[in-house]
Formats: C-alpha cells, structure tokens, sequence
C-alpha cells in the first residue's frame, strides 16, 4: 500500500521543524559560551537563521533522495499492519509494571537499608 506523497512530506515538515528547535538551541548556547556579540535590533536571532538554513537543508534531502522515501514509504506501510493493543489491555499493562516496579524497588530498597545497617555494626 503506497503512502501518498503529502503524507510523507509531512512526516519531513516534522523532522525539520524538530530539527530546527534543536539546533537553535545549541546554536544559542554555542553563541553565549563563545561570548559572541548578541544582535538585539536584529528581528530574527542568528540561531535562528542557523537553524532554519541547517533544517531546510535536512527538509530538502529528505525530499529528494528517493531510497529515504522508498524506506519510509515501508516503515509506514509495516506500521499499518501492526496490530496495535487495546485501551483497557494498555491500561492493564502498565499497571502490571508500575506494581511491579514498586515491588523492585521496595526490595533493593530493603537490601540496602539491611547492608547499610550491616555496615555501621561492623565498621562503627
């Protein structure tokens, strides 16, 4: 089943616009560790011209290259047949594993009050 082209270009418009946050944000911490001059008059920052060039630039090779898209075309496609648990089944599973992790938790939680106490009678 062929995914149609709107599709997958919205799944790059999403890579970009989150590989633009991420990258204004180490361009914005690389700019004030290297003290460069901050251009307050400017309307836009210079992380955030950075950043747009830098993810307009992954947007771009996302939609040319044609093996990227014919392996995303696959991803969703394979993700369409999975067979996805229900609501209650999730519910129910998570909190088996919560319970669970308490339970683990209370019992390394023991042990190391146990050698602590052990600790302090041997070696005080």
């Amino acid at each position: 089943m062929k995914r149609s082209k709107k599709s997958i270009s919205l799944i790059y418009l999403a890579c970009a616009v989150i590989t633009w946050l991420i990258t204004r944000e180490i361009v914005a911490t690389i700019w004030a560790i290297a003290h460069l001059p901050q251009l307050v008059d400017w309307m836009i920052s210079p992380s955030d011209i950075i950043a747009a060039v830098i993810a307009l630039i992954g947007f771009v090779i996302l939609l040319k290259n044609e093996k990227i898209n014919i392996f995303t075309n696959e991803v969703i496609t394979e993700l369409a047949e999975v067979t996805w648990p229900k609501p209650k089944e999730t519910v129910m599973s998570t909190g088996v594993v919560s319970v669970l992790v308490g339970i683990c938790a209370g019992i390394l939680f023991s042990f190391d009050m146990f050698w602590g106490l052990l600790i302090r009678i041997f070696y005080n």
